[in-house]
């Protein structure tokens, strides 16, 4: 009986023996085919990578108006022959981040052969005089050295005079730019920064000093706005203006003779 059975069983083992070594086939045949895929692609790629028709041709770039297209272009090292496959656009995108005049970007890759590439630059409301002129943009960042293309026709922040003291006057020039307008801007010559008394501002006519303070900025530059139309409309001089109490506003007469001197005025 048991050799009877020894010899049932000998099919069944070779049948499973070669059906293990058939699915191992399959799978070997699978992989080296995979294999084949991924290095036939691999080669593809990189020939693709120095052809010739993906060679880039054509590059926009939009949204500049300070920025010239042709020193972008050197900036970025697209002067020199490049395949639109093989350039790294992560890279690039921090190049350009890295840029001062650039506050954001985007790029996008047409094949075969077009870059487009659009920029958001930084618009300067302001100066600032540390140990040079600098431009100070809307969101306050002080971001590039004045040049004479872009000009100085602009408010003058002062009060730090290192670069290193900058990050203390920060939140201070944050609280000062927003109150530079188009409006402002054809009254205010300078914007000086106090870390304990705040902000003082100097009229671009009269080199009038306003004292503003440290709290309730817009208000009382409203306030300021206000009693400068009416003094001005009055031709009354004045040595000065202080805002920073709540309810009024005080005005230091220039005197017309010696021994007058200074009189408050609510706004």
């Amino acid at each position: 009986m048991d050799k009877n059975r020894e010899k049932e069983n000998k099919p069944s083992r070779f049948r499973a023996t070669f059906r293990l070594l058939q699915r191992l086939t399959w799978v070997f045949l699978c992989m080296l085919f995979v294999s084949l895929m991924i290095y036939a692609g691999n080669r593809f790629y990189r020939h693709l990578k120095v052809s010739h028709v993906f060679q880039i041709k054509t590059v926009t770039i939009s949204g500049n108006h300070i920025l010239s297209k042709g020193d972008l272009m050197y900036y970025l090292g697209l002067d020199k022959p490049e395949n639109l496959l093989n350039l790294k656009i992560r890279a690039l995108y921090g190049k350009l981040m890295a840029h001062p005049w650039i506050k954001d970007a985007t790029i996008h890759r047409s094949l075969p052969s077009t870059l487009a590439i659009h920029i958001v630059e930084r618009v300067p409301v302001a100066l600032i005089m540390i140990d040079k002129l600098y431009y100070v943009g809307r969101d306050g960042a002080v971001f590039a050295r004045m040049n004479k293309d872009v000009g100085c026709d602009f408010p003058i922040i002062t009060g730090p005079r290192k670069l290193s003291q900058l990050s203390a006057y920060q939140p201070l020039i944050n609280e000062a730019v927003p109150l530079i307008t188009e409006k402002t801007s054809q009254i205010i010559s300078e914007i000086h920064l106090d870390l304990s008394k705040g902000i003082t501002l100097i009229t671009l006519n009269d080199a009038i000093p306003v004292k503003l303070g440290l709290r309730d900025l817009k208000q009382r530059l409203h306030r300021f706005l206000v009693t400068y139309h009416y003094l001005r409309q009055r031709e009354i001089v004045t040595k000065g203006v202080d805002c920073r109490y709540p309810d009024r506003v005080v005005v230091k007469y220039a005197p017309s003779r010696p021994g007058k001197s200074s009189s408050g005025g609510k706004a």
